[in-house]
């Protein structure tokens, strides 16, 4: 397929591969595919591929480090917009059930201020607790609403997150920025890379399957940290999820989620002494750990110098909300939230009003929606971005052991991946307008799944030389033991 003639996929590619420490020449190996964008008032189809993009630089680099010749990439742009689609993962049922209205949970929501501003909240069941519980009212969205109505939204905004509550005032990009928080998040590096002596490790990566032979410690929750470690299984690794037995996750998550695939699911209850011990001797044999837990929470369990302590070799990758230095940093946040904390949600509004013949309604996730409030983007890209980044950070902590001897730790925000999306301006105009989902292209195979046969669509990345597959489907929750295979 001939180059895109559209180069900011390119652009945000250059800042993701500067900010791990690559070498530019290797982001040149990557070929972008495809015209045409989302439509919206940001460059996500562009974000989309440059994320896809810097994980397979990564694991080019790899490979060459390794005794490999360098292999090219090619990225296809639409392909990669449909992949960043919720639920989020390429499977379809062949038989699927007759459709059904959308059914979006009541707390999944945004609920206009006293002030004339918006306040977004998220439906998860122990917050919809914490916000009933601080409000003092009823369990149903109405009851909150009619407090919230009454309240100028940067005073409800922080009474329900003194309490432990996910919400987020709207705010324009302009007031985000100018905001401490703002302010102290954009001013961090995209990547926050700290390099530790290491004792060295022997392993190598295997042509065909770079990452045979890998341990990846699996700590992440909702969409970004568990799409860069099923990018990982992709390639090969041993990836394990571990979760609490009583997680919300294991409860709530559907059969087959995509986000499983190719990893195994265990319990392990860190709050008892048993649990930490156990927790402790699968660091001390990984060799990727992920995590994005609320802020502090793993401190709390097993220090970072502790962590370093146990497994000098250990490559790190974490991922915050609202980044490591600010006022906000140990501020709690899913991806929509923080689009209505950054502007992107606002944004996204006032685009599609100033040509509502034309650009309403919108299309979020794949369908309409009207413009009458903020809406978060068409697709939820700060968390799926962030984590194709945190699979890059994780190939690329790798080479770096390869070739010195470091461990690593690498910090990313959903915040700061904000920050890369709005300075880059608006959505470039030019080429067909894409429409979620796409149908296709699909694998010649079908796939088992918990809920019956699937289809997948075809990987928007290529890597000369490396096939991405999974070798296992999702696992029912709980359903391995937290040990290691290998």
């Amino acid at each position: 397929m001939p180059e895109s003639t559209q180069p900011l996929a390119r652009t945000f590619l250059s800042e993701m591969w500067a900010a791990l420490g690559g070498d530019p020449s290797v982001a040149e190996r990557v070929t972008f595919t495809g015209d045409g964008s989302l439509p919206g008032a940001f460059a996500q189809t562009d974000l989309a591929a440059a994320a896809f993009g810097v994980a397979g630089a990564a694991v080019s680099e790899l490979l060459e480090a390794g005794g490999a010749r360098a292999s090219a990439v090619e990225v296809d742009r639409v392909l990669s917009t449909g992949w960043f689609l919720l639920p989020p993962g390429p499977s379809r049922l062949v038989n699927p059930p007759p459709p059904s209205p959308v059914h979006i949970p009541p707390f999944h929501t945004e609920i206009a201020t006293a002030d004339g501003r918006w306040l977004r909240l998220h439906g998860f069941p122990s917050n919809r607790e914490r916000i009933v519980k601080t409000l003092g009212v009823e369990d149903d969205v109405e009851a909150v609403a009619a407090v919230v109505r009454e309240r100028a939204v940067d005073e409800i905004e922080q009474e329900l997150v003194d309490a432990g509550c996910v919400v987020a005032a709207s705010r324009t990009p302009e007031e985000w920025f100018a905001h401490p928080a703002g302010a102290a998040v954009d001013a961090e590096p995209l990547a926050a890379v700290t390099e530790f002596a290491a004792e060295g490790s022997g392993w190598r990566p295997t042509p065909g399957r770079p990452l045979s032979g890998v341990k990846v410690l699996d700590l992440t929750r909702v969409v970004a940290g568990p799409t860069g470690s099923r990018f990982l299984a992709a390639l090969g690794a041993e990836v394990l999820r571990i979760d609490a037995p009583d997680s919300e996750e294991s409860r709530y998550l559907p059969l087959g989620y995509d986000l499983l695939l190719g990893k195994r699911w265990a319990f392990l209850d860190l709050r008892t002494p048993e649990g930490v011990e156990q927790f402790r001797r699968l660091l001390a044999e990984a060799d990727v750990l992920v995590h994005g837990y609320r802020p502090g929470a793993l401190d709390g369990f097993v220090p970072e110098e502790e962590r370093r302590r146990l497994n000098p070799d250990l490559v790190e990758v974490a991922l915050r909300a609202y980044g490591w230095e600010g006022p906000w940093s140990m501020r709690r946040g899913f991806d929509t939230v923080v689009q209505f904390s950054v502007g992107l949600a606002v944004a996204t509004q006032e685009w599609a009003l100033a040509d509502p013949t034309n650009r309403v309604p919108l299309q979020i996730n794949g369908h309409d929606v009207d413009a009458s409030r903020p809406r978060h983007t068409p697709v939820e890209g700060l968390d799926l971005a962030t984590g194709y980044q945190i699979a890059a950070a994780a190939i690329r902590g790798l080479t770096k052991r390869l070739q010195t001897g470091v461990g690593s730790i690498t910090k990313y925000s959903l915040a700061r991946t904000a920050s890369l999306l709005i300075k880059a301006g608006p959505n470039p105009a030019g080429g067909p307008d894409i429409r979620l989902p796409l149908d296709g292209p699909w694998e010649d195979r079908i796939h088992g799944s918990p809920l019956g046969p699937v289809k997948r669509m075809v990987f928007p990345i290529g890597i000369e030389g490396t096939p991405l597959f999974w070798e296992k489907t999702p696992d029912r929750p709980g359903a391995a033991a937290p040990v290691w295979n290998g």
